[in-house]
């Protein structure tokens, strides 16, 4: 990852390891999140050209069950744009209905040092935006040691120019103890200016509870049904097993 990206995560960190000291008011509660993946996987599609990433989220819980939070990540697209990091700026609520939970979300990716041209072509011709918005509802369910969940996410100008977005998405999750469960989702893209596509996962995470935060382990097989000759060429879009170690603390 490029320094500029290690320096906005370093000023992140920095300011949420201050607001965390700070005892909870009726304003809500600060969360952090740190992470190191091995490959960043969006929908299936390596953002990270398949090489391990630092990751960060900062997560303001209010009340009333709204949220606001940053969400940080290298990023490795060798386009020739210096594009190294990506920040996502999230909110939403979650309404519970009928012992069910509705999460209504809003999302807004930015990269902050991808420049608007290839250096490999020059500045007169100017790619599409890697920026989107997209805005997403999530309902799940749990019955006892078993969660489902059903997702629908909308964007009206999907990243790098494909124009409007509609994916939807299935999950399970099953808890074999405390500390470990297992499970898995699929889903089913669909894009105005590039070939449909489904992507699917399924994996295990082992979670340890400190008396200072949560660390937790992740080991998921992730795939999609996209060609290497429709994934630029690359094999980003070939299956992976992603490992990802996390640690979580706030209040």
């Amino acid at each position: 990852m490029a320094i500029s990206g290690r320096m906005v995560f370093a000023s992140l960190a920095s300011f949420f390891l201050f607001s965390v000291r700070a005892e909870a008011t009726d304003l809500g509660h600060f969360y952090v999140l740190l992470a190191v993946t091995t490959d960043d996987r969006y929908y299936g599609f390596s953002r990270s050209d398949r090489k391990p990433m630092i990751q960060g989220d900062l997560h303001w819980q209010m009340p009333d069950d709204f949220y606001l939070g940053v969400f940080g990540t290298g990023a490795r697209y060798r386009d020739g744009r210096n594009t190294s990091y990506e920040l996502d700026f999230y909110g939403g609520k979650h309404f519970q209905i009928g012992g069910s939970d509705l999460n209504l979300g809003l999302l807004y990716a930015t990269f902050p040092n991808s420049a608007g041209y290839a250096d490999y072509i020059g500045p007169y011709y100017v790619f599409p935006t890697y920026n989107f918005v997209e805005g997403s509802a999530e309902l799940s369910h749990s019955f006892g040691k078993l969660s489902l969940s059903g997702k629908l996410v909308m964007s009206p100008a999907y990243s790098s120019g494909v124009g409007p977005m509609w994916d939807t998405d299935a999950a399970a999750k099953y808890a074999l103890t405390d500390w470990l469960s297992v499970g898995g989702g699929i889903g089913h893209q669909w894009m105005e200016r590039i070939p449909n596509r489904m992507h699917w996962d399924f994996g295990a995470t082992a979670t340890w509870l400190t008396n200072f935060g949560r660390w937790q382990f992740d080991l998921r097989y992730q795939a999609t049904d996209v060609s290497r000759a429709n994934c630029y060429n690359t094999n980003w879009c070939a299956p992976a097993v992603v490992g990802t170690v996390s640690y979580a603390f706030g209040g």
